[in-house]
């Protein structure tokens, strides 16, 4: 697939930052020198510039809608119509509107009703059609929305069309936190195409962005976006990829255990400071990462949730959800499959350490009297469901605090989190463990088996061919290491299966082949002799 012919295609960008009486969005000016200027760059798009037509803070719905119309009669390849501002909805809960820079709450007439932007796009003759809406939405319009339908679901729903690939976001207030750049989901659409996506295919297909940026946000507590494509392909490309070529890098290494220069005990004044230092990169939610990066970066504990226990060096943490966020009062269950939650499951199944930072709102006898201290990195080691004191299933995790490493160790390997304790002074990097499972989709290499837990999160071992501790002293190294299910641990371990140079795996009991093992990485043969030596029969 080819991208886009920059000289058939036509892009529209709207946004507004300035109202005479809605909440003001400076963020949206930036979005739309940045836009444009991807959608500019030679190396990325390469559109002419009489072919991006900006529109910012249009004063009514003329300033808006022209220019829509004359891109629909003048593309041919493709068309891209962008819009950021404060997204509206009528009192019956119908209609989309998209504000102008006189738009009133009260006044709908003001506002652009997207059902008019959806019939220009239906006449269209673009071969492929793209509409990105970062709406943020009030309050008050969010009081006419369905219960059930988070407003991203919503706002998806109401501009989903035919032969349209459509990213939605929207935020409850100001979608871009104070001080910063872009909007949330039009900065990380930026952050994406400007660098690149290193490990992806030289061309970014709306469906390769669409992934990146439902991750990036879903790490730092963002709404969800939302997409709908029907009839369009959201395989289509649409920029180069700078990244193209480059290695995707060590991420648990960057992600989980100690944060660089942070010493347990330093204190910071806000959530924006733990953000910057890297030590919770989320600006509100309680638990950063996913299940799918490997489980929990880190928690926040500060009397949030009142079922919350906390002994110092023993943490019992309760899960995400349910909670109303204006009295904190718990409303409904928890659930295992949130994505926080499911999270800390992975933990527990990784071993990777979990950074925890205290708030001045939780225990008096740990948490620091004002702002938010680093104290340290945790392991999950087991979670259950209860009911809590407002009468509502709950998930807890309890949290032990990791000991502290040897002098000398902490001095060869700082991020002391990363480590796991094999015996006095041998020690496992538990990101070669994690890689290897995420290689084979956590399926086990003798048979296949893939182990589930709630929640979605998957379960399996990482046993040294030729073991680390005394007498054996094997490397810590993927060529000496199998990824498997539990019991094909515990057979290999104990010499009850074998593999031979050819990787044919033998039952030593039955004395038959099992079949061959699944081969995604290389494998020390030597590793191999190894362990059919040590459990000759």
């Amino acid at each position: 697939m080819s991208l886009p012919d920059p000289l058939q295609s036509r892009a529209v960008l709207i946004g507004v930052s300035g109202y005479e009486h809605l909440t003001p969005l400076p963020a949206v000016s930036n979005n739309l020198t940045a836009i444009e200027e991807l959608l500019l760059a030679p190396d990325l798009c390469g559109m002419p510039a009489g072919h991006v037509t900006v529109v910012h803070n249009p004063c009514d719905i003329r300033d808006l809608v022209h220019p829509v119309r004359e891109a629909v009669e003048e593309a041919r390849d493709m068309l891209l119509v962008y819009y950021a501002g404060h997204g509206l909805v009528d009192p019956t809960g119908e209609g989309l509107l998209l504000s102008t820079a006189s738009s009133e709450r009260h006044h709908t007439y003001l506002s652009v009703n997207y059902g008019y932007i959806r019939s220009q796009l239906e006449v269209s003759p673009a071969r492929r059609i793209i509409v990105i809406l970062d709406c943020c939405f009030s309050g008050r319009a969010l009081n006419y929305m369905r219960p059930e339908d988070a407003p991203a679901i919503q706002l998806a729903d109401a501009a989903e069309l035919s032969g349209v690939y459509l990213m939605a976001a929207s935020s409850e207030n100001q979608p871009a936190e104070s001080g910063e750049t872009y909007t949330a989901f039009s900065g990380e659409f930026i952050r994406l195409v400007r660098e690149g996506i290193p490990g992806a295919s030289n061309l970014l297909s709306l469906d390769t962005l669409f992934d990146h940026i439902k991750i990036a946000l879903g790490d730092v507590g963002r709404q969800t976006p939302q997409r709908r494509e029907k009839d369009s392909g959201g395989a289509l490309p649409i920029f180069r990829n700078r990244a193209y070529g480059k290695s995707t890098g060590p991420i648990e290494e960057e992600r989980f255990g100690a944060p660089v220069n942070v010493s347990v005990g330093r204190l910071f004044a806000d959530r924006r400071k733990l953000y910057d230092a890297a030590v919770h990169r989320q600006l509100r939610a309680g638990i950063c990462g996913t299940a799918k990066r490997g489980g929990a970066e880190s928690i926040v504990i500060s009397g949030g949730y009142k079922d919350d226990e906390d002994y110092g060096d023993v943490i019992f943490y309760t899960g995400h959800g349910g909670r109303d966020p204006n009295t904190g009062v718990q409303v409904e269950d928890q659930e295992v499959t949130d994505s926080g939650n499911a999270a800390l499951v992975q933990s527990m199944t990784t071993g990777m350490p979990v950074r925890v930072i205290r708030g001045a709102g939780g225990s008096e006898e740990f948490s620091p009297a004002t702002g938010y201290s680093y104290d340290g990195l945790y392991g999950v080691t087991d979670y259950w469901t209860k009911v809590g004191v407002d009468g509502y299933k709950i998930l807890q995790f309890r949290l032990e605090k990791y000991n502290e490493f040897p002098a000398q160790i902490s001095a060869l390997r700082p991020n002391s989190g990363r480590w796991a304790r094999i015996a006095d002074g041998i020690y496992a990097d538990r990101v070669l463990v994690s890689e290897l499972r995420s290689l084979y989709e956590y399926s086990c290499q003798i048979c296949s088996a893939v182990l589930e837990l709630p929640g979605g999160s998957r379960l399996a071992a990482v046993i040294h061919i030729k073991e680390l501790q005394d007498p054996h002293r094997g490397p810590d190294v993927l060529a000496n290491m199998l990824c498997l299910c539990l019991n094909h641990m515990e057979l290999f371990r104990l010499g009850a299966v074998i593999i031979r140079d050819d990787f044919t795996v033998v039952d030593q009991v039955s004395r038959e082949e099992v079949g061959q093992l699944t081969i995604r990485h290389s494998i020390g043969l030597e590793y191999l002799k190894y362990h059919r030596d040590r459990h000759a029969l």
